[in-house]
């Protein structure tokens, strides 16, 4: 832990410069400290423990309660250093061969809208190695060890800008991005003349006359944000 802290330390001390020299337009000193945290708190296996073993807990209120769980923990067997877990059957559902893949996958996704809007305790490690079919058809998420933690008043706001996206309600997408911490405050008077809000109306746009990510001109989308940064 002690040569942890010193290499986030050193990196910490190198994010200011790493800004000037890159003109990066972003926040580095703060990136480091929460990736830091993140970093640190999953070296914890008690906590990856418990976080598991409160995602199952939390799920079994809602309509997903038998078709997606955590990885039973074995308490007895566990440590800070050490997490001991029942064995799962199973395969990675990126590479299953099998016809409910695809109902699988939106449960998946439903899962992540539980946790972020509900439940409020969000698995911070989605990629395709920690989600698991099961033999019996179940979906499995893998190492609990980062989670954020969503509070009521942030749900809320997700909650809201999703309803603003649904409804196309482009004007309140800039209040919607304050509220959630996209936006610094000092850069709140600024946002209406900013041209962002007709940039995420081209994008919402895309995505609601369907096709997905290919609906969008990637190219197109990173020019004008682009352009937006140069304007501030």
């Amino acid at each position: 832990m002690e040569q942890i802290a010193l290499d986030m330390y050193l990196i910490r001390e190198m994010a200011p410069l790493a800004k000037r020299t890159f003109s990066l337009n972003t926040d580095t000193v703060g990136t480091v400290d929460a990736w830091g945290t993140g970093f640190v708190n999953e070296l914890n296996y008690v906590d990856e423990a418990i976080n598991g073993k409160q995602f199952t807990e939390s799920i079994q209120s809602t309509s997903l309660a038998s078709v997606v769980f955590a990885p039973p923990v074995l308490e007895e067997y566990t440590t800070k250093k050490v997490l001991t877990t029942e064995w799962v059957v199973g395969e990675r559902l990126d590479q299953s061969s099998k016809q409910d893949v695809t109902v699988l996958c939106s449960i998946a996704m439903n899962t992540y809208l539980t946790m972020m809007l509900e439940t409020g305790t969000l698995h911070c490690d989605p990629h395709p190695g920690n989600l698991l079919r099961t033999t019996d058809g179940k979906l499995c998420i893998l190492d609990w060890g980062m989670v954020t933690k969503l509070q009521p008043d942030l749900q809320v706001t997700l909650i809201e800008h999703m309803a603003h996206l649904t409804s196309s309600d482009y004007e309140e997408i800039p209040r919607d991005l304050l509220l959630l911490g996209f936006i610094p405050e000092d850069k709140a008077d600024s946002i209406g003349d900013s041209g962002i809000v007709e940039v995420l109306a081209d994008i919402y746009g895309a995505w609601t006359k369907g096709g997905g990510a290919a609906a969008i001109n990637v190219n197109k989308v990173i020019s004008q944000l682009q352009d937006l940064t140069a304007e501030k």
